[in-house]
């Protein structure tokens, strides 16, 4: 008979089809614990829980435990709370413990709130769950002298132990896919979706962030055998998607060769991993596009990621960030554009010093960069527990005010799960008011859908070059005609989007279900564009009009046969899902002047030419494969426009 004390580990994330995700941080956890024999002698480790199953399933298949250990992230938090203080209820001596970025470094008050909830670990949590491990065989045991810890005591009071070092030789780590801890779900029907990490720590300090700082500002490298090994279990296993969990990957030499190496390793195991996803280094350099490049050849990645977070000088001072000089951005753009890999830029909205006018600056310089390849991704400012944003400082000095509301999971599926994740986003800064940031969001969103998803894109890149107006003058005056005309089509889906950031400000969703596209959440940007991609026609005639008297407020009279044809061009190259083959009449030489190159000294001239659009594929109305295939898994690969487009001779 087995009398060893049960441990339980959970680390749930959500499960998309029959994709799941596995649970490295705690698997990780369990692999140095049981390599450790007075652990491995006394403790036995159950399945842990990664599903969000119903907590009162959970409580029935779990063995009663002595320790229950918790990996807490954004989106498992509140599952987290409920699931702990159910066992707590059920099992009211197990020791339970709550570890991950999620909790936070100021535990004061923290006990009172969670009082299921029997110990903190802070940062790194191999070292530390051993040693409470150990500590609970004590008779007395006392949790306050193992460093790294808030412990409850005296009630619902906090005691937080010294601060614990860093773990600074990885190699004293052992891999969990290697020892065995995941073996569990080979040959289940799942899809796995792996974490791996090649490196711990990351050496800049941007305070929206809780990576690096004073504490995990040095990289620290896993040891390169362990890497090639788990290279080797993933494609053994089939397994489909590697998230690369490193802070900067690409920061390092060797991450090149293990890049190459991985790839290779795919080559054997009838390309498994299917995907490798990662957060490349924040300035973009030749390893980071060496990288990208093979990862691109073999279909392994969507794109490359070149950040800025914010354009304005005064922002990036106040959040610690550095950008790379524009100049080096065009650079970039043109080099992964030469080689067939499609890029995106990724800001952050509501940031402390970010103003309605910078935001709008700041479109006008990144499409001045990029015209038409720009692939914009806007994500809204939240604040994490343990970030610079959090800290009191900032939040005086800055008026940074955030408001309570459920996590953004795109393209994910309205569930039973009863359970929602929260997280607080900023909607007002002393320099953006929360009228600002109303506004500054509805900009974004027009941004987005218009340009970027390609349904003015060319239109806005001619009255640049043609007549000058700035790219976030064009779109600002886009949002302002028809938000004055709610009986239009795009004043009509303004309207909505309105509603629904007016709602967000008191905490309610910001994303949007449209049925007829699939049961799924889409982000605003995405949900417009749908909704305006099935009346096209109306869309258009409505635009004809703006832009008409847009160019005559420019001073640009009798150009009536100028856009007609900008207006049939645009409409025609867009993808949509009933059109897949036309043939156009025009009398400019829009295809070279709009053309791959994206020669800015091209000159628009009258050159009447008949034009055959085909089709890369034919939807046939088929709208939910349409949203899937050209929104969903085709936006960061930016391809919205048809690319068959020839001349009839």
């Amino acid at each position: 008979m087995d009398t060893r004390r049960n441990v339980l580990l959970v680390q749930v994330n959500y499960q998309y089809g029959n994709n799941v995700f596995v649970p490295y941080s705690v698997g990780s956890i369990q692999a140095y614990a049981e390599n450790i024999p007075e652990i491995e002698n006394n403790f036995k480790f159950q399945e842990p829980v990664f599903l969000r199953e119903d907590p009162l399933e959970v409580i029935k298949k779990t063995s009663e435990p002595m320790v229950v250990g918790f990996s807490c992230y954004l989106w498992n938090w509140e599952y987290n709370k409920i699931l702990a203080e159910a066992i707590k209820t059920t099992f009211p001596r197990c020791l339970v413990v709550f570890g991950g970025p999620q909790v936070p470094d100021k535990s004061e008050g923290f006990f009172f709130a969670c009082p299921y909830v029997d110990i903190l670990v802070h940062h790194e949590g191999e070292f530390s769950f051993s040693e409470i491990l150990l500590e609970s065989l004590s008779l007395q045991p006392d949790y306050t002298k193992i460093p790294g810890l808030s412990v409850r005591v005296l009630g619902d009071e906090s005691f937080k132990t010294s601060a614990r070092s860093r773990i600074l030789d990885l190699s004293k780590l052992p891999s969990p896919y290697l020892s065995g801890v995941f073996d569990f779900l080979l040959g289940r029907s799942f899809a796995l979706s792996a974490c791996q990490e090649t490196n711990r720590g990351c050496p800049y300090r941007c305070q929206f962030c809780d990576w690096g700082g004073n504490t995990f500002d040095k990289l620290v490298p896993m040891n390169e055998s362990r890497l090639l090994a788990e290279f080797e279990w993933f494609g053994i296993n089939r397994v489909e998607y590697v998230f690369n969990c490193d802070s900067n990957y690409g920061i390092l030499p060797r991450d090149v060769d293990l890049t190459r190496k991985m790839i290779e390793v795919r080559a054997q195991y009838g390309e498994y991993p299917r995907k490798f996803r990662m957060c490349t280094a924040k300035n973009s350099n030749d390893k980071v596009f060496a990288i990208t490049k093979m990862l691109n050849d073999a279909a392994m990645n969507k794109g490359a990621t070149l950040s800025f977070q914010s354009m304005d000088i005064n922002t990036l001072s106040i959040v610690k960030r550095e950008n790379i000089k524009i100049e080096k951005f065009q650079e970039l753009m043109q080099r992964y554009r030469k080689a067939g890999i499609a890029t995106y830029t990724e800001l952050i909205m509501g940031l402390p010093g970010e103003t309605y006018e910078s935001s709008k600056k700041g479109i006008s310089t990144l499409i001045d960069a990029q015209e038409d390849s720009l692939n914009l991704y806007v994500y809204l400012c939240t604040v994490l527990p343990n970030s610079g944003l959090n800290e009191p400082f900032y939040v005086k000095s800055y008026g940074i005010k955030s408001v309570r509301s459920p996590i953004l999971l795109a393209h994910s599926t309205p569930s039973a799960d009863s359970v929602v994740e929260y997280n607080n986003m900023i909607i007002e800064t002393a320099s953006m008011p929360e009228k600002d940031w109303k506004r500054t969001c509805l900009f974004y969103l027009a941004v987005q859908c218009f340009h970027c998803l390609g349904l003015t894109k060319h239109i806005a890149i001619l009255f640049r070059r043609q007549f000058g107006i700035s790219y976030g003058d064009f779109y600002e005056k886009l949002v302002i005609y028809f938000s004055g005309r709610e009986d239009s089509l795009i004043g009509e889906q303004l309207a909505q989007v309105s509603k629904v950031i007016e709602r967000a400000v008191d905490g309610d969703r910001l994303d949007l279900v449209i049925p007829k596209f699939g049961d799924i959440y889409w982000p605003l940007e995405e949900a417009t564009f749908l909704n305006i991609i099935t009346n096209k026609q109306k869309f258009y005639e409505e635009i004809r009009s703006f832009v008409s008297e847009l160019s005559q407020g420019l001073g640009q009279d009798n150009k009536g046969e100028l856009i007609d044809d900008l207006i049939l061009y645009q409409s025609s190259v867009i993808i949509d899902p009933i059109v897949s083959e036309l043939g156009i009449e025009l009398r400019y030489n829009f295809l070279e002047y709009f053309g791959d190159s994206v020669d800015r000294n091209m000159e628009l001239k009258s050159s009447p030419v008949r034009l055959l659009i085909e089709a890369d594929q034919n939807f046939s109305g088929d709208l939910e494969r349409y949203a899937r295939e050209v929104v969903w898994y085709g936006r960061k690969g930016g391809r919205f426009h048809h690319g068959n487009i020839t001349k009839e001779t």
